[in-house]
């Protein structure tokens, strides 16, 4: 039986108690006062109210406390893009000698294997050529599982995001070295100026980054507020340790999940 029908047969009862107390007190030889029946009814009709709050206020669903939203680093690897830990990462600096990369001379070694790439600006004086990077993405464009290219400088401190796919279809044509310079070598050399161009090609600034230790909502709030497409995600709160990119339709899909 439900919780109102009790309260229902409760105040039924009451006022047929009532009404029997006032109509059988002549038959046992006691009257009534009119008035006294009034004011017992006032105090039951009271009683009854008062149950029938307290009866509302106690059926009325505990609010339940908001979820805690997860933090980057709880995610999962499916939950978004995880840079590659294992197969062949390759650092390339201005002194580099492309040729001697085993990748440029024994490319089908490397034809299943995830590829990384990092550019890192040099210490010294030395600039890169944008011809030979332009070789390197020749050599590495035909490869399923070349998918991130980092840029950092001389610190190993993180500048700048260029997804592979941009590379393949934009930096090994006739145009390429004019690419390579706007977008990697003038990047490296000002970050602060340049790497806000990267959106233009769909990679990421310097300024869209962010801590593992940050929850999925205020990772969201960061790429709302700040109009970026994605962040890329650093192992506790250091710049030069890059776990991987999560873009905005990830974080909306996991902001619901929470």
């Amino acid at each position: 039986m439900n919780k109102v029908a009790i309260s229902a047969l409760v105040g039924s009862a009451a006022a047929l108690a009532l009404s029997a107390a006032y109509l059988g007190a002549p038959y046992i030889g006691y009257h009534i006062d009119p008035a006294t029946l009034v004011a017992a009814a006032a105090i039951v009709a009271f009683g009854s109210a008062v149950a029938v709050l307290t009866l509302s206020a106690l059926s009325k669903p505990e609010k339940k406390k908001p979820k805690k939203s997860r933090e980057l680093r709880d995610l999962a690897v499916a939950d978004y893009a995880h840079f590659p830990t294992g197969g062949l990462r390759i650092v390339l600096r201005s002194d580099s000698v492309i040729d001697e990369f085993d990748v440029v001379r024994n490319p089908k070694n490397y034809e299943k294997k995830d590829i990384f790439l990092v550019i890192k600006k040099s210490s010294g004086k030395s600039v890169f050529n944008p011809v030979l990077i332009k070789r390197l993405f020749v050599t590495l464009k035909d490869f399923e599982n070349f998918l991130h290219i980092l840029l950092v400088n001389e610190h190993d401190e993180y500048v700048g995001y260029i997804p592979a796919a941009y590379v393949r279809w934009h930096m090994v044509g006739d145009d390429a070295e004019t690419k390579i310079v706007r977008y990697v070598i003038e990047v490296l050399n000002d970050p602060k100026s340049n790497s806000i161009r990267l959106r233009e090609i769909n990679g990421l600034s310097m300024d869209e980054a962010v801590s593992d230790n940050e929850t999925v909502a205020v990772a969201l709030k960061t790429v709302s507020e700040g109009l970026f497409r994605g962040l890329v995600v650093f192992k506790n709160r250091r710049n030069r340790k890059p776990v991987g990119v999560i873009y905005e339709e990830d974080l909306v899909k996991l902001n619901i999940e929470d």
